[in-house]
């Protein structure tokens, strides 16, 4: 009996073993994860003045982080304050300085991502989705929301919107008697993403 036993229990032990190993595998098969495609991408921003508008972009930021195919998302936007673009060097120059977004002090302005709430119960089927998080930028950081809509083409998605963010809110109060500037700056993001392919899903 005892050798019956014996015999049983290592036969349970192994049988438990491989179902498992079988759930973990069918587990972490189901995961997927979406890659940002940078060339389809972009972060833009309209500021205005009495006599001019200034239309900007950032030629360098980048995503650490994770996107699910279900579209949980952790992570933070990191943007190259240096990096910004307005078609114009001398604006370009007055910007990156101690007036407006003081580059060499402040390098980088960052989005940390703390929720993603899609407007249907399946995020797959969703068509929009509300991004709260974390923006730092002058060395002041304040909650932003972000409403994306959802625009899927082929095997990518875009996820496109934009928000008014009040820049005195974060520090930045120059201004000009000639050429007042507004306040309010319209900040663009457009992020095509794609499924992971010939990668691991936890792999880089």
């Amino acid at each position: 009996m005892a050798g019956l036993s014996l015999k049983f229990v290592r036969q349970l032990v192994k049988t438990n073993i491989f179902v498992i190993f079988l759930f973990s595998t069918a587990l972490f098969a189901r995961v997927e994860w979406y890659d940002i495609d940078y060339t389809k991408s972009q972060i833009t921003f309209l500021g205005k003045s009495r006599v001019s508008s200034a239309n900007g972009i950032f030629r360098k930021w980048n995503f650490s982080g994770k996107i699910t195919s279900s579209f949980h998302v952790s992570g933070d936007i990191l943007i190259d304050c240096a990096s910004i673009d307005t078609d114009n060097e001398r604006r370009d120059k007055h910007l990156k300085s101690s007036d407006f977004f003081d580059c060499e002090k402040f390098p980088q302005h960052t989005f940390r991502i703390r929720s993603v709430t899609p407007n249907d119960k399946s995020a797959k089927t969703a068509t929009q989705f509300i991004v709260v998080g974390a923006l730092t930028m002058h060395g002041v950081t304040q909650n932003v929301e972000l409403t994306l809509q959802r625009d899927e083409n082929g095997n990518s998605i875009t996820l496109s919107g934009s928000v008014m963010l009040n820049r005195e809110d974060f520090g930045i109060t120059y201004n000009s008697l000639l050429n007042p500037i507004e306040k309010n700056i319209r900040v663009r993001v457009v992020l095509n993403i794609k499924l992971r392919t010939n990668k691991t899903p936890y792999g880089p």
